[in-house]
């Protein structure tokens, strides 16, 4: 006899529940990723200015300073900080050269480590930081240096036109060796909190599938006896994905999360229809799947698979998209990445601020927050936005970050839990204490992170251990810290109850202590 299953009974109740509630009553999420993408490719979100001068580098690292703490205040939980644009580097590689989008030529050595920077500093104001890299693009005029006479062996070319680019060719079992090296060598010298990949795996353009491909011999040497090449390609990019998982499940006990930011669209070709996955059709959109077919990326396949901790697709559509409605999709992606444990993180697109930065433009990237919060059915919502510079606005203009903390992030929110990852163990806090300096300090805790929260005398139980909150309400949250110690600030020193939680780095928040 079939046992019935309770688990999936009250997950379906919940989930129904969910879906009654209006979208004001996910506001108050305690979980949330609320992320940006910070683009250093072409100086977009910075620099913007490139050089090794000692006035070049004050100038960044002010900039990079000034736009992080501003972030901070927008109510954004992780930075998506661009290290690896094209085959360069924001950090010390081993690897691969200095950026030119750094220090204005590709290989010149820089004098401070960006990404160290952006770290620390992201950290001393409570946030993730998440090393963003493009796995494959070279770019379009292949470059010399040292360093890239070292891989350019690893390179193809391939022409649209007149117009030429090169990868890395993601059908040698070097290149995705190499990947995985440069992705070992961020998630060991960096106390970064994840690695990100963009949608760039073939060429953006279509490119052939015959002779005339600059991958032809190595398919024909390579590919299995039958399998057709965009099959092949398709392969290559699934093994990528996958070695770069288990090479960071390897390193700091797999604390490390993994996410993939593919196109918008995906799974309109019906292929794991079979496996229970819905067709894009029935939650509105009408499309096709060029993901799929021409740049040979198959997210769904990383889902099923357990390849990736988030998926963050980039939904670049209005609300009111007649064909791409982005409330069709964030719900299909949502829906999907349920199905198999992971996290979905929808990727939005504010470029329409460059033309109208006002609040009527506003108020459809704030609709589609909601929209996310609305569909994820496993308490865990998120946003990724892109890009910094429009939450950061331009100077003199109005901050669409003030709006974003007033409207959508007015409480805090702790970037969701990882809950299928098997080394997590039970943390607790001891030896807290205030000074009469408001210097709140306890024991460390191995690398955890802690929640501090501050509930003023009159707050019942009742009201601060909020069951749909997982613990304490995210209301009282006054700072989330890298670090074991924390100056409350004057208004908190009195007529509050002062708690500290541990929050480790699969993102899972433990019990809290009170300070007596």
């Amino acid at each position: 006899m079939r046992r019935f299953d309770f688990r999936k009974l009250l997950i379906s109740i919940v989930s129904l529940i969910v879906l009654m509630l209006p979208p004001a009553a996910h506001a108050s999420r305690k979980y949330e990723m609320r992320g940006a993408w910070l683009v250093t490719a072409y100086g977009i979100d910075w620099p913007s200015c490139q050089g090794v001068t000692n006035q070049v580098v004050r100038r960044q690292q002010q900039e990079l300073d000034s736009l992080l703490t501003q972030l901070h205040r927008a109510g954004i939980n992780a930075v998506f900080f661009q290290v690896r644009p094209m085959a360069d580097a924001l950090y010390e590689s081993s690897y691969e050269p200095w950026s030119g989008y750094l220090t204005g030529s590709r290989g010149s050595a820089a004098s401070y480590d960006p990404l160290a920077r952006c770290v620390a500093c992201c950290h001393a104001l409570g946030m993730e930081c998440h090393a963003w890299v493009n796995p494959f693009r070279v770019g379009t005029r292949p470059p010399a240096t040292q360093l890239d006479n070292r891989i350019s062996r690893l390179w193809m070319t391939n022409s649209v036109g007149k117009s030429k680019m090169t990868i890395f060719n993601p059908g040698l079992e070097d290149t995705r060796a190499h990947l995985c090296n440069v992705c070992r060598e961020i998630a060991e010298k960096y106390d970064i909190d994840g690695i990100v990949f963009d949608d760039y795996f073939y060429n953006p353009e279509f490119i052939p599938e015959d002779r005339s491909a600059a991958d032809w011999k190595h398919y024909v040497e390579a590919a299995a006896e039958g399998m057709s090449m965009a099959d092949w390609r398709r392969e290559n990019i699934n093994r990528a994905i996958s070695d770069v998982y288990a090479t960071l499940s390897t390193v700091k006990d797999g604390k490390i999360r993994f996410g993939v930011s593919p196109q918008g669209i995906g799974g309109a070709n019906g292929v794991y229809a079979d496996e229970g996955v819905p067709l894009l059709t029935s939650y509105g959109v009408i499309t096709g799947d060029s993901q799929y077919a021409k740049i040979y990326s198959d997210p769904v396949r990383w889902l099923r698979d357990g390849l990736v901790d988030y998926i963050s697709p980039q939904i670049y559509w209005t609300t009111d998209n007649p064909r791409h409605p982005y409330g069709g999709l964030s719900q299909w992606w949502n829906d999907v990445a349920e199905m198999y444990g992971r996290h979905c993180f929808p990727s939005q697109t504010m470029a329409a601020f460059d033309k109208d930065n006002s609040p009527k433009q506003w108020k459809e990237t704030l609709r589609q927050i909601e929209l996310n919060r609305e569909y994820s059915f496993n308490y865990a919502p998120g946003t990724v936005l892109y890009s910094s510079r429009f939450i950061v606005g331009k100077p003199g203009a109005k901050r669409f970050g003030d709006e974003l903390r007033r409207e959508s992030f007015s409480v805090p929110a702790l970037v969701p839990p990882m809950r299928w990852k098997e080394h997590v163990h039970q943390l607790d806090v001891t030896g807290l204490t205030l000074s009469g300096s408001g210097l709140l300090k306890w024991d460390a805790v191995g690398d955890a992170r802690y929640v501090v929260y501050a509930i003023p005398y009159g707050v019942s139980d009742e009201e601060m251990f909020n069951t749909d909150c997982d613990g304490i309400a995210p209301e009282y949250i006054i700072a989330v810290t890298y670090d074991a110690f924390y100056t409350l600030p004057v208004k908190y020193r009195k007529n509050h109850r002062i708690a500290v939680s541990p929050y480790d780095r699969y993102g899972v928040e433990w019990q809290p202590v009170f300070l007596d």
